[in-house]
């Protein structure tokens, strides 16, 4: 049991077991999830691209991705190839996420799941040790139960792989520092919080923000932590990331941000100061649609039973990333299951702390607690109903109406298709591959994602092709007929391969299952151990 002060206040940190159970099971639980998706190939492309950076990195190349050079700006913008070499670091400076590739030493694909749940867990923890000093021992566990059946973190835990995955832990383990006025943890909290992203330098911001305001004892680092986060944002974005590829003005803040600055390509601070000088726009960024905005601030509060819509302490503790939020458009500013929601999620779970330590006496009245396990349910069947990320697909259909549901013991034939055919691709050779395919092939310094591309620059800047084509125009083929994403995929992996067949380029060398595997033509020959009896034999090809 935890000890307490005289006004019952937790001053101690011992683990009552409802935290365990509530840690233990989401740990377990979204493991689990992580495992089938990788087994049943539903994790896709980010999970990858990390794949292979950490795996580049392991090899003693930092930061290196041919599939992260797919998704870069010149790339998309049609004018350049793939690189071999393309540094990630010039769409996002993750270097704390390079901690975990001595994991994929040793586990291989298995270290992205681990990895992402285990920081995603600890996180409810610190979160615990806070509530638990300052609150009821029965308000904390509700407050920790509030974090880990919330949307906003089971929908990150549940996606592919990603750099945010550091944000609840560090900010909390921030903002503990400054209300407990731990100058060594605060200091190495938020130097690592820097490290996560460039952008993460504004979750850092608010939080010294709301010690600036809130904290009297501690204004003054509170100051230093935002000019900190302000140059360091202004750094890495202005000059670090520029100096690798242009992609931060190409791509990302024209998707953010073209829709109130004409011109992006004078950078981060350009962008800034051309938004403030049209605040009526900003204004309407801000409440547009209103609809989706007043429904993605109550998703995201409701297992706190919107306690953090009613906390000064909330509002400055996310007020710039939540800005963000508001002002971007694109379909991934307001959902509350995407991986971008971990940057608001230190602020509303520790406002709404601190708002309970200021009204204490709320929590005896009954009909709140019950009010308040109402809305974790409601918020949890939601979050499972809509399938983020399709990774309950085994359990909820796809579609309901009309009915799309595609049943595990398909999917694990469908996986068995495909480790076939990679088993052909030799573990060196270059390949560019069907985007669900592509995390079992990532560990190889070329892969690229088909359709869209086949050939690449090598390390010498030389335009190369592919070795193999790997593509799985079956895997749609339940999901073509309903959602136009999955049939435009498959119609477009049927052309290119009947395309790269009829040139004479390629070869066939399988046809089974829904999967197509390629073979480069080398002196306008094939390897004769792997050519089919006819062309005819692969209904993908006609």
């Amino acid at each position: 049991m935890s000890d307490h002060s005289a006004t019952g206040v937790s001053v101690g940190w011992p683990l009552p077991r409802p935290v365990i159970v509530l840690a233990a099971g989401f740990f377990l639980l979204c493991l689990l999830v992580q495992i089938w998706r990788l087994e049943s190939l539903s994790a896709t492309y980010d999970q990858a691209l990390f794949l292979q950076e950490l795996w580049s990195t392991a090899q003693g190349r930092p930061f290196e991705s041919s599939l992260s050079s797919v998704l870069s700006g010149p790339v998309k913008l049609g004018r350049e190839l793939p690189q071999i070499d393309y540094l990630h670091l010039g769409q996002h400076a993750n270097a704390l996420t390079l901690c975990v590739a001595p994991l994929v030493v040793l586990f291989g694909s298995w270290a992205l799941p681990l990895a992402q749940v285990s920081v995603l867990t600890s996180a409810g923890l610190v979160l615990w040790r806070i509530a638990s000093r300052r609150l009821p021992e029965s308000l904390s566990i509700r407050i920790t139960a509030a974090y880990y059946l919330s949307g906003a973190v089971i929908g990150p835990a549940l996606e592919n792989f990603h750099d945010l995955i550091w944000l609840p832990l560090l900010g909390f383990l921030v903002v503990e520092a400054l209300l407990e006025d731990r100058r060594r943890q605060l200091i190495i909290a938020a130097l690592l919080l820097l490290l996560v992203r460039e952008d993460s330098g504004l979750v850092l911001f608010s939080l010294g923000l709301w010690g600036l305001v809130r904290r009297p004892g501690v204004r003054w680092i509170s100051a230093c932590l935002m000019l900190a986060s302000f140059l360091w944002v202004l750094l890495v974005t202005g000059w670090i990331q520029p100096a690798v590829d242009s992609s931060l003005s190409d791509r990302f803040l024209q998707e953010k941000f073209g829709h109130l600055v004409d011109d992006v390509s004078g950078g981060t601070l350009a962008v800034m100061v051309s938004m403030l000088r049209q605040p009526l726009a900003l204004l309407q960024a801000m409440v547009s649609p209103p609809g989706s905005t007043l429904g993605f601030l109550l998703a995201l509060c409701l297992p706190l039973l919107c306690i953090p819509l009613l906390s000064i302490d909330s509002a400055l503790l996310v007020a710039v990333p939540l800005f963000i939020a508001l002002v971007s458009q694109g379909r991934t500013a307001l959902s509350v299951t995407l991986r971008y929601v971990l940057a608001l999620v230190p602020g509303i779970y520790l406002g709404a702390v601190l708002w309970w330590q200021t009204h204490p006496a709320i929590w005896s009245r009954r009909w709140i607690r019950r009010c308040w396990t109402g809305a974790i349910t409601v918020g949890l069947l939601l979050t499972l109903v809509g399938n983020p990320h399709r990774s309950l697909s085994a359990l909820i259909p796809d579609s309901f109406s009309p009915w799309v549901y595609v049943p595990p013991s398909q999917m694990l034939d469908r996986r068995d298709a495909a480790l076939e055919a990679v088993a052909i691709i030799p573990k060196q050779a270059s390949i560019s591959a069907d985007t669900p395919l592509l995390p079992l092939l990532a560990q190889r310094e070329v892969a690229i994602r088909f359709p869209k591309h086949i050939s690449y620059r090598d390390r010498d800047g030389e335009p190369q092709t592919v070795d193999w084509i790997l593509a799985f125009p079956g895997y749609y083929s339940p999901l073509s007929p309903v959602f136009d994403r999955e049939h435009n995929q498959q119609r477009s992996i049927r052309r290119e391969l009947k395309k790269l067949t009829d040139s004479d380029r390629y070869q066939l060398v399988q046809c089974r299952a829904g999967t197509v595997v390629l073979q480069r033509k080398l002196d306008g020959r094939g390897s004769e151990s792997h050519r089919p009896d006819s062309l005819e034999t692969c209904p993908w090809l006609e």
